[in-house]
């Protein structure tokens, strides 16, 4: 009977992969088109957006129906509609932006430069403005811009996913400084998971235990800080402060 459930789960795993990448085939299709139809400008990524949402909108329901992932969103709909929002979230795993892309429709996100210039899935975040890092000083007028188009900007003060198990490393000063320059109120995101998939050293092709459950919560909202030093310093470890708690206060609840 283990057997049997063991070999149930590989295939459905396995399967997914695949499906995932058909879908994601249709994705960058669609962002072929708007590109071809549009030129460059705010209408085009607003279409590029609500295309990119529908797409991770089905992708998690995709993965509910094999029985891979379930997710609990229930904790973003007081800020789904908001605008002009920076989004801070620890990064456990690669899925973290899919499934946040699933919840907010006006998000936009800050990626690597690696990931913004891969042939596939790239293509589509240029096409949904999504926001090329490179350096602050080259981040902060696009992510300027996509904050008075009516956006939520996101990003992973880490700089990268965590390791399995463990705390979120250090946060970069990034996000302060784009919420000073822009007077943007900061919204923590905590994200909750049981797997360790695609988090930092885990291959793609190696199978999890299934379900993945996630599970994401809004820590308090933090007011626009003042334009000097200490009050983006303290922006930034009031914020890391309160999403380590989070984590520390929900592993003490499982355990």
């Amino acid at each position: 009977m283990f057997r049997l459930s063991a070999l149930s789960a590989c295939v459905r795993f396995y399967a997914s992969l695949l499906g995932i990448a058909v879908i994601f085939l249709a994705l960058d299709a669609g962002a072929f088109v708007l590109r071809r139809l549009l030129p460059e400008g705010p209408r085009r990524r607003r279409l590029g957006r609500f295309w990119l949402y529908h797409v991770a909108r089905f992708s998690v329901r995709f993965l509910y129906i094999m029985g891979i992932l379930e997710c609990d969103l229930r904790g973003l709909a007081a800020i789904r509609q908001e605008t002009g929002l920076v989004l801070v979230a620890n990064h456990p795993s690669r899925l973290d932006s899919l499934i946040l892309a699933a919840a907010l429709p006006r998000l936009v996100c800050v990626t690597k430069a690696s990931i913004w210039e891969r042939p596939t899935l790239g293509s589509t975040l240029r096409t949904a403005g999504y926001i090329r890092h490179d350096s602050l000083l080259k981040l902060i007028a696009p992510a300027t811009d996509s904050l008075k188009e009516g956006c939520q900007l996101l990003l992973f003060p880490e700089g990268t996913r965590s390791r399995a198990g463990a705390e979120p490393g250090a946060f970069q000063p990034g996000f302060a400084a784009i919420a000073q320059r822009t007077r943007s109120a900061v919204q923590p995101i905590l994200i909750e998971t049981n797997s360790p998939y695609l988090s930092q050293g885990w291959p793609f092709l190696r199978r999890p235990p299934l379900p993945m459950r996630y599970k994401i919560h809004l820590a308090p909202r933090l007011p626009a800080p003042a334009r000097d030093e200490a009050s983006g310093r303290a922006l930034v470890e009031t914020t890391e402060t309160l999403l380590k708690q989070g984590l520390t206060q929900t592993t003490l609840r499982d355990t």
